[in-house]
């Protein structure tokens, strides 16, 4: 064989163990980049499982705060809405004995106090609250000059 022969014989076998070397450094990187690819995906799912337990457990413990705070704001509410009622029962009572005093000095009555009138004995019936409407009272038949039966 001739120096161009061998010279072919070597070009070839260099170019065939250059092509080897070449799809052993494709397949060595494809494998880094897909163990890298892995071990990013495994750390960031590792880091988003922390992360969404640390939001469940601070979403809990702030549940359970607000839930303390509304309880001791209805509590409050509770008890100033008490005191609110028993504030305008007094008044509505003084307002009736007022309103019973400037009567009986309308009538010319002998004027004693503006005190409410006497406590009547408690009875087991609901109590009749201020807010409650008058009866209604109906109106005489034209014409008759009596009211209708059963008033």
């Amino acid at each position: 064989m001739g120096r161009f022969t061998e010279d072919m014989g070597r070009l070839r076998d260099e170019i065939e163990s250059e092509r080897m070397a070449r799809q052993t450094l494709i397949a060595d990187t494809r494998q880094e980049v897909t163990d890298a690819a892995h071990a990013f995906i495994s750390n960031l799912k590792s880091s988003v499982e922390t992360l969404q337990t640390n939001f469940r457990e601070t979403h809990a413990d702030m549940a359970q705060a607000a839930r303390a705070d509304r309880n001791a704001f209805l509590a409050q509410l509770g008890g100033t809405v008490a005191d609110l009622q028993r504030q305008t029962v007094t008044l509505v009572n003084d307002l009736a004995g007022e309103r019973s005093a400037g009567r009986q000095a309308w009538r010319g009555a002998a004027a004693t106090s503006a005190a409410p009138p006497a406590a009547r004995a408690k009875s087991n019936a609901a109590p009749k609250t201020w807010h409650q409407p008058p009866a209604q009272h109906k109106a005489p038949v034209k014409g008759t000059g009596r009211a209708p039966k059963g008033a």
